[in-house]
């Protein structure tokens, strides 16, 4: 097995921070509206799954793509999120039919990388860092 990239793994970590942070409050809003119970746990945890899993897969992907020839990047990168895509509504799906889970619990997690890439320059510049200056990744977990 190859060796994962050290970036791939900071950012992976990053991203897992901002699942699990959104997750918890996800469950924390279920608990106010007194809608908390264990399909929402379970479609939870498959959806934070799914979702850093999704991201991992990305970086895992363009990472190698990176190093081949520059006409195949954008078609193995396309190719892999088609395939990431249909993996993650299988998996969901496949949770929400038979586990049944809560399907907001399970779908929600699914957005939350995007948050975290939102914030990404709000953190990065609170640390001092720009786009020209740091290159390799969040210290978030630093």
């Amino acid at each position: 097995m190859t060796k994962l990239d050290p970036t791939v793994k900071k950012e992976t970590a990053y991203i897992a921070v901002w699942v699990i942070a959104l997750s918890l409050g996800m469950q924390a809003v279920f608990l106010l509206l007194r809608r908390w119970a264990l399909p929402v746990v379970t479609g939870n945890l498959v959806g934070a799954v799914c979702a850093i899993g999704n991201f991992l897969l990305l970086g895992i992907t363009v990472a190698k793509a990176a190093n081949g020839p520059a006409d195949k990047v954008a078609l193995r990168v396309r190719s892999s999120m088609t395939a990431r895509l249909l993996g993650q509504a299988a998996i969901c799906a496949l949770a929400v039919g038979l586990l049944h889970t809560n399907v907001y619990a399970t779908l929600l997690p699914l957005l939350f990388p995007r948050v975290g890439i939102a914030f990404r320059p709000l953190v990065d510049r609170k640390r001092g860092k720009t786009a020209e200056t740091e290159a390799e990744g969040s210290d978030l977990l630093d």
